[in-house]
């Protein structure tokens, strides 16, 4: 008899615990480090004249947005490979996360108001403006994010023992895929905002 359970965990990407580690990794990631993030830049005096944080207690109303980040990756690493290869997964499910991710960022900075080096005050008054000035910065963004997650890639397989595309073009796939992801995942954060006529959080 057909157990729907049993195919299930057998056919989730749970098969081998080198990107296991990784996923879980990238969990603790996006929930962890931004805070952390936070928290350098409000001790820091010299970091905190550059790019001025919010209170903690504006940081706590945003953490949904880590905690969105960290189950879009969790319900993606589910999904059987047979019906999202690592392309989609990088483009869905990393690249929605990096933009969750971002969007924390992008209002625990005030970087939609405030007087730092990084500023989007000037395109308040434009929606079209604030959302290519938002796709450009998250190109950055996405770029480190997706450098970060590669070089771990790179170390956990040769550490391994295992094959990789030693000339790249898989892993330029991969940061394509989480950069295109990242666009398309802001998309969705500011169509939801717009629709909602939502502005800071």
């Amino acid at each position: 008899m057909f157990n729907p359970i049993e195919y299930f965990i057998k056919n989730i990407s749970w098969y081998d615990p080198i990107y296991n580690i990784a996923w879980v990794l990238f969990m603790v990631y996006a929930l962890t480090l931004p805070p952390l993030t936070l928290l350098l830049f409000h001790k820091n005096q010299q970091l905190n004249l550059i790019l001025p944080p919010l209170t903690w207690g504006y940081q706590r109303r945003t953490y949904s947005h880590l905690i969105g980040a960290a189950f879009v990756v969790f319900s993606f690493r589910l999904i059987p490979y047979w019906v999202f290869n690592d392309k989609i997964l990088h483009f869905l499910g990393g690249g929605i996360a990096i933009a969750l991710v971002y969007e924390y960022f992008v209002l625990n900075f005030n970087l939609q108001y405030g007087d730092g080096v990084i500023s989007l005050r000037s395109t308040q008054n434009s929606k079209a403006g604030y959302l290519v000035a938002n796709l450009f910065l998250i190109a950055f963004f996405s770029s480190f994010f997706s450098v970060f997650s590669e070089l771990y890639e790179f170390v956990s397989k040769y550490v391994a023992g295992y094959q990789f595309d030693s000339s790249g073009f898989d892993t330029w796939l991969d940061i394509l895929a989480n950069i295109t992801g990242a666009f398309f995942g802001y998309l969705l954060i500011w169509f939801w905002k717009y629709a909602t006529k939502k502005t800071r959080s």
